[in-house]
């Protein structure tokens, strides 16, 4: 790599190369081998530690790739089968059909998500949660988001549970067995999965966010479940990973390759997600990508096994975005090798932000495109909505994305793999749209007909306690009038909007609720859904 190109990197991170600001640590590989890597900015604000290629990492969803090998190499060695049922070896979970290690891995397993089911039956963000929490609530869990091998959806519980099933197959944790068969062979000294979050981690990264005030805090993870995540590493470690990719120590190019292909559904349609990667195209070349994110912690691994080259970057700060800057990153060190110009390439201009060019007479008129749409699976909605010549898809569930308009009938989220398309309507049926992530279809939605008048309604209708079993806790609906709150223990009230008829959306929580009602119109139930954990029932007490 010649001095142009670091000096070009080096701008591209000079926002971060401070002193008094959090950073982060970039590496680039060829062929195997570190050509580039440097820290910027701050490990430890208050001690005054620059970050460097040597900084140690909670690097959050990177885990998963290990996770997902840990298993295959249990599988290779006869251990287990990935054409298993978890059932086998967890069984005391109470859902009523199969759940196989491979429809897990590419995450099209139906399970209920992890995170937002912690969140759900009470836990709160600081809250310490332990693989034990998270084992307990799958097993209660009596429905699934949909049947195995339908549908794919990116949730962390089976991750989780694959980690609890290695530790009953082998006595070892995931932690040990990783360390034993992964990272000891490649020479992963600064890496390993964390399963004790009181233990001191040598030239650890402190973590930080930015509060709405514009004040940096510390914002660290709460748990010490591992699987999903809990992984800490450098990207100089990240070298012997990507190493391995190219000229294997641990396992063989049989074994690489399976780790690298497409899972599948049951009807044989592929997806797009490897063992813990996501595979993909940009600019016209293959990669094998995954991001990952928690607290104040962000990371990025992007490769391009076609031209044997790969960046890391690592980062304590919740305001960079490691997976833009990766690709970034690519553009100026692959010049030359692209088969799509950056300037043609639709993903290039979204990952590069509001570009000029990138606007359209499409952002200031989206026609019958503009409404609310209903998912076919959780049943929660959405709006797409414009705003001063820009397109927002705003969910009942209270998070709200920008859209960037590539072609008539197709919208890409700012920043994130993925992507809104439209199929007209006809005279039977309403605009349909389909949402992708990552390539991967994760919602399929119907324009719903203008909302009439909202009928009047009365919060005395719904007010009472409600109670999950499978989630084993209680939750209130108090109001009076047209004004009605959802109040749950630790969490301050949060007031509901009416969606239509008996839903109502609690954004601050990211909650949609469906009232249900008995033979003489008695509210009797209340269906809830989150973004991954839909259609949890509470029985009105």
């Amino acid at each position: 790599m010649n001095s142009a190109v670091r000096d070009q990197l080096d701008q591209m991170f000079g926002d971060w190369d401070r002193a008094d600001s959090p950073g982060c640590a970039l590496a680039v590989y060829q062929d195997g081998e570190t050509v580039y890597k440097r820290g910027y900015g701050a490990a430890h604000l208050e001690q005054s530690v620059a970050v460097t290629p040597a900084t140690v990492f909670h690097i959050a969803s990177l885990s998963k790739q290990f996770t997902a090998m840990a298993i295959a190499l249990l599988a290779r060695s006869g251990g287990i089968s990935l054409e298993d049922d978890l059932r086998e070896y967890i069984p005391e979970m109470q859902v009523g059909v199969p759940i196989k290690f491979r429809q897990i891995i590419h995450h099209i397993s139906g399970l209920r998500d992890q995170w937002d089911m912690l969140r759900l039956a009470g836990w709160r963000e600081n809250d310490i949660k332990m693989t034990g929490d998270v084992l307990r609530l799958a097993a209660a869990q009596k429905e699934m988001n949909f049947a195995p091998g339908t549908r794919f959806q990116y949730v962390n519980t089976g991750y989780t549970l694959m980690g609890v099933a290695i530790q009953r197959v082998t006595g070892k944790s995931l932690r040990e067995y990783a360390d034993e068969h992964i990272f000891k062979p490649l020479g992963m000294r600064s890496t390993f999965f964390q399963d004790d979050h009181r233990e001191i981690i040598p030239q650890r990264a402190q973590a930080y966010s930015l509060s709405r005030e514009g004040r940096v805090f510390i914002h660290v993870p709460s748990y010490e479940t591992v699987g999903p995540t809990g992984l800490f590493s450098t990207v100089e470690d990240f070298e012997r990973w990507e190493r391995n990719f190219l000229s294997p120590t641990v396992g063989d190019e049989a074994f690489i390759r399976q780790l690298t292909t497409p899972g599948a559904l049951a009807d044989g349609l592929p997806v797009s997600y490897g063992f813990g990667l996501l595979l993909g195209n940009y600019r016209g070349l293959d990669t094998v990508e995954h991001a990952g994110g928690d607290a104040g912690y962000r990371a990025y691994y992007l490769r391009f096994p076609g031209e044997r080259f790969a960046a890391a970057i690592f980062t304590n700060f919740s305001e960079i975005q490691p997976g833009p800057l990766a690709h970034q990153v690519a553009d100026l060190c692959l010049e030359g090798r692209f088969k799509e110009s950056a300037s043609d390439h639709q993903e290039a201009r979204v990952w590069a932000g509001r570009a000029a060019g990138v606007q359209t007479p499409l952002a200031l008129d989206l026609g019958d495109k503009a409404g609310t749409y209903r998912d076919s699976y959780s049943g929660m909605t959405c709006e797409i909505e414009a705003r001063s010549g820009r397109i927002f898809l705003v969910a009942s569930t209270g998070g709200e994305y920008e859209l960037v308009p590539v072609a008539e009938n197709h919208l890409r989220f700012l920043n994130i793999d993925a992507e809104c398309l439209f199929t007209p309507a006809t005279a039977d049926q309403p605009v349909h749209m389909t949402v992708k992530y990552a390539g991967q279809v994760t919602a399929e939605s119907e324009r719903q007909a203008e909302r009439q008048a909202t009928p009047q309604w009365r919060a005395e209708e719904y007010a009472g306690t409600y109670e999950s079993a499978e989630l084993d806790v209680r939750y209130a609906i108090e109001g009076a009038g047209d004004e009605m709150w959802l109040r749950r223990a630790k969490f301050p009230p949060d007031r509901l909007t009416v969606v239509s008829g008996d839903e109502f959306s609690a954004t601050d929580e990211g909650l949609h609720l469906r009232f249900e009602r008995d033979e003489a119109g008695r509210v009797a139930a209340m269906v809830l859904s989150a973004e991954r954990v839909w259609n949890v029932r509470f029985v009105r007490l």
